[in-house]
């Protein structure tokens, strides 16, 4: 019997015992060598479709799971890609993270989400321990950071660790940076509508404390109103959690304060669906009487009767640009830039055009 023959046996044997499969055992199922067992589970492009097949399956066989820790401390990273995002309750993160894990997918890397619910002491928390793990790199929504977690990132950058924030733009960005500008679109959303006749035009959000983005968008809309010579101060925020029915009381009381407010423009859609809701329970013919828009474009924007006006921002594709900057670092490249505007466009509907629109 040639030892080639015997290696296999070898890796059932050692499975059949109880014991935890290794590398080892895999390439010897596979009849390969460890290095090109490695390669076909880490960088799945640099191998044939049929040798990695036939080490998937020795991995299938043998129950292998790799030893992520060990792995990490022997090479200094691992192939793990940890993404922060504030909350899992928005299904606005939903086509970003898709477009962050169909790019590091092909590229033989795993993502790791955590949360940190807006707060800045625990998105500290979970830098400290992320980077505890040895991380490839490290994708962080927003650009607001405690002072120590940004010091400690910045160490981890200075010491080769690909950092990449999204969803905004910063002057000075950590590492890397994909998002769009949140006051630009504050603004946009002002112009929208006073250029189609509105003269008393409010704001209404949540989690004013934390949100940092959604203040931003608040700032560019008052400036655009102040820089009209309009009204800017028509703008209510709550802290409470965001939900279709806080959309509706937030319209109410908005109303209750001025009367004469003529549209709305909300954080998020989820907002603003309750505030369409809220104002057909009313009998305000939307949006004759009151122009409503919402932000993200999610999908009940559309579905919604009258449907919602919204403000589009390419999510999937931000997840694409972020991983591929992170990706393009990995491989020892220099990103030709490394702050990349993805914009964002407004999308038009039934609750701010129409005739009579803000007359």
């Amino acid at each position: 019997m040639t030892e080639e023959l015997f290696k296999p046996r070898r890796a059932r044997a050692a499975h059949a015992q109880g014991k935890r499969a290794t590398l080892k055992d895999v390439a010897d199922r596979a009849g390969v060598g460890q290095i090109t067992a490695s390669r076909a589970l880490r960088e799945p492009g640099k191998v044939s479709p049929a040798l990695r097949a036939r080490v998937l399956e020795a991995v299938e066989a043998l129950g292998y799971v790799a030893n992520q820790v060990a792995s990490g401390l022997a090479s200094g990273a691992s192939r793990v890609v940890p993404v922060l995002i504030p909350t899992l309750a928005h299904a606005v993160y939903v086509p970003f993270l898709r477009g962050v894990h169909d790019e590091l997918d092909r590229h033989g890397y795993e993502v790791l989400l955590g949360t940190t619910d807006y707060l800045e002491a625990t998105e500290a928390k979970l830098v400290s321990t992320l980077l505890g793990w040895f991380p490839a790199g490290l994708l962080l929504a927003g650009v607001d950071h405690a002072p120590p977690t940004r010091l400690r990132l910045q160490q981890a950058v200075a010491a080769g660790l690909p950092v990449v924030e999204f969803m905004d733009l910063a002057e000075a960005p950590l590492d890397m940076n994909v998002g769009f500008s949140h006051p630009a679109v504050g603004a946009a959303v002002a112009a929208y509508f006073a250029d189609r006749g509105c003269r008393h035009i409010a704001y209404a959000g949540t989690q004013a404390s934390h949100d940092h983005r959604s203040t931003r968008r608040l700032q560019g809309f008052r400036a655009e109103l102040a820089a009209r010579g309009l009204p800017e101060h028509y703008a209510l925020r709550s802290e409470e959690p965001f939900s279709m029915a806080l959309g509706g009381r937030l319209l109410a009381e908005l109303l209750q304060r001025h009367p004469q407010v003529e549209a709305v423009f909300f954080a998020n859609d989820d907002l603003a669906a309750g505030a369409v809701l809220e104002a057909q329970r009313r009998g305000l013919r939307l949006p004759a009487q009151l122009a409503v828009m919402g932000f993200n474009d999610l999908e009940i924007a559309a579905a919604m009767h009258p449907s919602i006006s919204s403000v589009a921002v390419d999510q999937y594709g931000m997840g694409q640009r972020a991983a591929a900057l992170l990706l393009e670092r990995l491989a020892g490249g220099a990103p030709a830039a490394t702050r990349l505007d993805t914009g964002f466009r407004i999308v038009e509907r039934a609750t701010t055009a129409g005739p009579g629109a803000g007359a």
